[in-house]
């Protein structure tokens, strides 16, 4: 019996596996539809139940938002639209196509539960019951509109009348109206009927007929304002107000109802529903299990070899080609093996040279549509495309360095150092011309100090003001300009075979720490990659911090010498005043020593005039 079944075609040994559970399959699927089916109008049953309850309760918010603060809208007094009303309408039209759903599903057998459930979507007591207090609403109004507008009119013809009254009175009314609007508490009415009546007879005692005329109007108005509220409903349970919240009361408890019965009904049905499919698996598990079994004995010994290969190649060793001894469907999976091995081994060997950096290598047409070398082929173009990026960034990194190595030399002339910025950056980005700007800060203008052109050396003393062209442009807005469309006189490229209107111009502003020193400018008959402009934007921020730091430099040579000169200066005057302090010093010593002479020489006088005096005596006395 074994060895018939094994001679047997693999597909006629699994028709005969599986056919015996085929009809007791077919009757599970179709129950299992049919189930499902039912389970999912069941609950699309609950889910109706549940968005009408949810409904009904915006209902109720949208109806207390409305009666509560919404009517003071401005858009619904003057033209009697609200977006409250919107919900209102929305949410009620939902409970109203969630009701006619349930109404009409095959499962709602319960009498009672589809008598309330009719009976609530043939109903518009609610519509009735909210649009009665809505037009209440909209004829008591609020501040500028309806009675309220009214009163308030009434107010400011009394508060803006030229004639005299007692201020005291009106404030107590006007007190006693807020009260009311803000408690509504009808003894507030009273009060405020009272007061004006006293308030009148004052007036009557005046003879003030106009303001009695304007007082009466306001009490008019305030208690017509007052009856329109009482009959909208001082609080919730009373007027029409109350009568809509009891109705939506009423509503809410039908359908908690009606949603506990179809709650119920929908548990029963998926029980009933889970009970007989649980059996009808069973019973073709049942099946199925002795089949398997049968089978399995006939089934593992065709299949033992390719388990062992399929382990093989499971633990990473490639098994060795299987033998192909029939032609039926064991003998095609055979095939089918062995084409996965060589494919295997096809992309193991492509996948080995790219591994060895062989990004240009090709895949084996005969197996190119494979999943695996899909994979692999996307993975060599990632390859080829980070390898494109890993050469713009060397590209870039070796700008760079040219750059440094050019910023490390001590260069003061400027013209110098931007000469050779631009040889290198239009060769490096393969451009064709540039020039460069700085800006001279005590002409206020930019001062083109280099300029390079198919090797070409231009000294051109050029001055542009900060407030002309696009190089003044881009200064002035601290922004690159990237030009493609070249305006035909703007510049031209020339060499020894003729001259062309570049298709590309690239102006950066030579910007540090939001500080503009110059502006670079490029022309290219290419056009600019981005990784080109980003790597010009990075260089000229270096270049920009360089010539700010030379301009830094420069002016401290500048101050350091006039500090020189300056001290030199002081050095020669304080020489000066030495020499003169040593010539005033002489001629006061030699003051000193003729005064001293003179001092000398009249004392030697003062003595032979006394001894000629006192010779003069003696003579005289003789």
């Amino acid at each position: 019996m074994i060895e018939f079944f094994g001679n047997v075609k693999i597909r006629v040994k699994l028709l005969l596996a599986f056919g015996s559970i085929i009809l007791v399959s077919i009757l599970l699927t179709l129950y299992a539809i049919n189930s499902i089916s039912n389970i999912i109008d069941l609950q699309l049953l609950t889910k109706e139940s549940e968005n009408l309850s949810l409904n009904i309760e915006r209902i109720e918010l949208a109806a207390k938002e409305f009666i509560y603060d919404g009517y003071k809208q401005k858009g619904f007094q003057e033209m009697g639209q609200s977006e409250i009303l919107d919900k209102y309408k929305t949410a009620l039209y939902s409970v109203n196509e969630s009701l006619k759903s349930i109404s009409k599903n095959k499962f709602l057998s319960h009498a009672e539960t589809k008598r309330l459930v009719d009976s609530l979507y043939k109903s518009s007591v609610i519509t009735t019951s909210f649009e009665q207090t809505r037009n209440l609403l909209k004829k008591r109004g609020v501040r500028d509109y309806g009675l309220e507008g009214s009163l308030r009119r009434a107010i400011h013809k009394i508060e803006t009348s030229k004639q005299s009254y007692d201020r005291v009175s009106m404030l107590t009314l006007r007190r006693h109206e807020k009260d009311f609007f803000l408690r509504k508490d009808l003894k507030y009415q009273k009060e405020f009927n009272t007061t004006a009546v006293a308030f009148a007879e004052e007036l009557g005692k005046q003879d003030n007929s106009e303001l009695i005329a304007l007082l009466s109007n306001y009490r008019d108005e305030f208690n017509q304002v007052v009856e329109i509220e009482k009959e909208i409903g001082l609080t919730d349970k009373d007027g029409k107000k109350g009568q809509l919240f009891a109705k939506l009361q009423e509503v809410r408890n039908i359908i908690a109802k009606a949603q506990s019965q179809i709650n119920a009904t929908v548990d029963t049905k998926i029980a009933n529903s889970k009970i007989w499919l649980t059996t009808i698996f069973l019973i073709q598990f049942i099946a199925a299990t002795v089949l398997a079994i049968t089978y399995s004995n006939v089934l593992t010994k065709v299949i033992k070899e390719i388990k062992t290969t399929m382990s093989l190649l499971a633990e990473g060793i490639f098994p060795p080609t299987l033998k192909v001894n029939t032609k039926e469907e064991i003998g095609q999976t055979k095939i089918a093996i062995n084409q996965f091995l060589d494919r295997m081994k096809e992309a193991t060997s492509f996948a080995e040279k790219l591994g060895s950096g062989k990004l240009n290598a090709t895949y084996d047409e005969r197996y190119g549509r494979d999943v695996l070398a899909k994979a692999l082929i996307t993975m060599q173009q990632k390859l080829n495309e980070a390898d494109t990026i890993q050469s713009k960034i060397n590209w870039s990194n070796q700008g760079t360095a040219l750059f440094n190595e050019l910023l490390k030399n001590d260069t003061e002339d400027i013209r110098i150092l931007g000469d050779g910025i631009l040889k290198i950056l239009v060769k490096h980005i393969r451009a064709n011309q540039a020039a460069l700007y700085i800006i001279n800060t005590e002409e206020q203008c930019l001062e083109r100090i280099s300029t390079y052109a198919y090797g070409k050396k231009r000294f051109l003393d050029n001055r542009i003001n900060l407030d002309s062209g696009l190089i003044g442009q881009c200064a002035k807005e601290k922004e690159t300009i990237y030009l493609k469309e070249i305006p035909v006189d703007y510049v031209k490229i020339t060499s020894g075979l003729g001259e062309a209107t570049p298709r590309n111009i690239l102006i950066v502003p030579l910007k540090n720490r939001d500080q503009i020193n110059g502006v670079l400018e490029i022309a290219s008959l290419e056009i600019f990659k981005e990784n080109k402009i980003e790597f010009v934007e990075k260089i000229v921020e270096t270049i920009a911090a360089f010539i700010a730091n030379q301009k830094a430099t420069d002016q401290t040579k500048k101050l350091l010498e006039e500090s020189k000169l300056k001290a030199e200066n002081l050095a020669l005057q304080e020489e000066e005043l030495r020499q003169s302090s040593e010539e005033l010093l002489a001629t006061q010593e030699e003051m000193l020593r003729q005064r001293g002479e003179l001092e000398s020489e009249i004392k030697n006088l003062k003595e032979k005039l006394k001894v000629f005096q006192c010779q003069t005596e003696v003579y005289s006395s003789n």
